[in-house]
């Protein structure tokens, strides 16, 4: 596996003052000499006798500013614009073959201790928050080592799983990604908030709704004790509706429209977000009216739209069951069944191919949010990194931690779009999934009906969602003249490796979903349908659920 890893100077692993500074702003030299100065002192002097010294400490620094508006029925409810700023510490003690991380859960961040940053540039304040979280953080880590070197001599372990390192160290690097001004019209983003949730005064059977439009634009600063120096620009603007109505029966006919762009022009134009809208309150006022579902059924499903492609991203970025390299603590129980263990085996149809291509800015015009450079940790990604080739298992996704088949970083390990906080998790950054034997939708529809007809079933289903929407629609199909009818009160059963294995079939044409994933911004270009040969669908219970308002709604008197 080829890494490539940016190496400024070795003078940094012992955190040489004499740092690079013609790449930096004023701004940031003040924030690197802050972090740099505190961490500095913490590595020569952060000690308890009798107890492990940290061998690595790593700061993080979050400066930005956040814009949100939410509107109801064409009235703004809430606006705010303000500055945020937030820190993280973690630090880990022994030495990078036996640390405190790995005893209850392997994300050698776990135990990062995180507060609030003064919103000013203050020197004094930066380093005196630093100061007691890393304190705190020395404190948790040495009471976690001492509890792991306890397990370790109770458990059973392998000498495969001993002789494991904890932590992969790194060669020292700078970074100092260009942060440009997130420009926005706050009066039109207003404007828009207002119109587009008005769109709902004309359906007055829809219980609830609202518009959100959050702007985030920010930096992330970074220092570690082997030498690191980042800069990681954050922006983000999003675009939300949600939506719901309430039947007689108790049900709940709900979706949500969303938009994840870098800038304004990456998100439709007013015109267009109300012309969406509308489509989303016809959908549901026509879900509303719809039969319920006669029976439960086994059989073969289409499934197409952005719905899919969440759930499939949702699966391939799981920890246990997706394309992630995932260490098993030492204290775990139950059944182990990693990926790693399948791979150069076949885990998809025989067809479909997935890359991490985190280095794709755009596709086919529209902007990929989840690209970036170079991941938390200083790493340049590969461009093209062949996870899936033809339904086997290549590789995975991995960070610092060593796993028992996977032993280097590919550098995918991100920040997290958290205005509040700083996290990390590993990610592809742009999931690239293609088939080499895509299909028309006529033809897809085809194959579903024959395979209906194989099981003698005198009907089959497609789940569907709108363009950009989540929330799936389910359509029955008559095997007898091909009409499609909505129906309700459905719970289809959700996909995994297994279904997807054994896949009859994907589209041809491709979509592009901008998603935010476990606070993580992630792109996926994928076939916008699959048919699955075998889904469970049952009937919804609707029991338990609480009756209509007594009053209709006031916008009926309106």
């Amino acid at each position: 596996m080829r890494v490539k890893i940016i190496v400024y100077s070795l003078l940094f692993c012992c955190l040489a003052s004499s740092y690079r500074v013609s790449a930096q702003t004023e701004h940031q030299r003040q924030m690197f000499k802050a972090l740099s100065d505190e961490l500095r002192r913490n590595v020569d002097s952060l000690s308890i006798k009798n107890l492990e010294k940290p061998f690595f400490i790593q700061y993080a620094l979050q400066k930005g500013r956040i814009f949100q508006v939410q509107a109801t029925l064409g009235g703004i409810t809430g606006i705010n614009e303000f500055p945020l700023s937030s820190m993280s510490v973690n630090l880990l003690v022994g030495n990078s073959y036996l640390a405190n991380n790995n005893l209850s859960n392997t994300d050698y961040r776990f135990g990062a201790q995180g507060d609030t940053a003064p919103i000013d540039d203050n020197y004094d304040e930066i380093r005196r928050r630093l100061w007691l979280l890393t304190d705190k953080a020395y404190k948790a880590a040495t009471e976690e080592y001492s509890n792991k070197m306890t397990s370790l001599k109770q458990l059973n372990l392998t000498q495969e799983v001993i002789d494991l390192p904890d932590f992969t160290a790194l060669p020292a690097v700078t970074h100092y990604g260009k942060a440009d001004q997130l420009n926005y019209n706050r009066s039109y983003w207003e404007k828009t908030a207002r119109d587009c949730s008005a769109v709902f005064k004309k359906y007055p059977d829809i219980h609830g709704s609202n518009v959100g439009i959050e702007i985030f634009s920010g930096e992330i600063f970074s220092v570690n004790s082997e030498g690191v120096q980042l800069v990681h620009p954050v922006r983000l603007v999003a675009f939300a509706v949600n939506a719901f109505t309430k039947l007689e029966d108790g049900e709940e006919i709900s979706d949500r429209l969303s938009y994840y762009g870098l800038s304004e022009a990456d998100i439709p134009d007013a015109g267009k977000l109300v012309k969406y809208i509308d489509e989303m309150a016809r959908n549901i006022m026509t879900l509303s009216k719809a039969p319920k579902i006669d029976e439960s059924y086994t059989g073969p499903v289409i499934i197409e739209g952005t719905g899919f492609v969440s759930d499939m991203a949702a699966l391939l970025l799981s920890s246990r069951t997706g394309l992630v390299a995932f260490r098993t603590p030492l204290k775990s129980g139950g059944v182990e069944r990693l990926m790693e263990d399948r791979l150069n085996r076949r885990i998809l149809s025989g067809d479909i191919s997935v890359r991490a291509t985190p280095k794709m800015k755009n596709y086919n015009g529209q902007t990929l949010i989840g690209a970036y450079e170079i991941d938390s940790e200083g790493i340049i990604p590969e461009d093209d990194f062949l996870l899936v080739e033809n339904g086997m298992l290549r590789a995975l996704l991995s960070d610092r931690v060593p796993t028992k088949k996977i032993k280097t970083p590919t550098g995918n390990r991100v920040y997290a779009y958290q205005p509040q906080g700083i996290s990390t998790r590993v990610s592809p950054g742009v999931f690239l999934i293609n088939s080499s034997n895509g299909l028309s939708r006529d033809s897809l529809k085809a194959r579903l009906i024959e395979a209906a007809r194989n099981e003698g079933l005198e009907y089959a289903y497609i789940i569907r969602s709108l363009p950009a929407g989540r929330n799936a629609a389910l359509f029955k199909l008559s095997l007898h003249d091909g009409s499609e009818q909505p129906v309700r009160s459905a719970v289809p059963a959700r996909i995994d490796m297994s279904k997807l294995k054994r896949a009859l079939g994907s589209s041809a044409e491709s979509i592009v979903l901008n998603m935010i994933a476990g606070g993580i911004p992630v792109s996926v270009i994928c076939p916008d349908a699959i048919i699955i040969d075998e889904l469970d669908i049952e009937k919804r219970n609707l029991q338990n659920t609480t009756k209509l308002p007594i009053v209709s709604n006031p916008i009926m008197s309106n």
